[in-house]
């Protein structure tokens, strides 16, 4: 692959990543869920 595209497409991943985590956010329940499972952690 050649080094012009790899930039854009790492920009590209990131803000995937970063929509799928916004939009996870706007369910409450998921939220609360994935807060007890860090709290349970310690």
């Amino acid at each position: 692959m050649s080094r012009r595209w790899q930039r854009p497409l790492l920009w590209a991943a990131v803000a995937v990543v970063l929509g799928a985590t916004f939009a996870a956010y706007l369910s409450p329940h998921m939220v609360v869920d994935l807060a007890s499972r860090v709290w349970s952690c310690f």
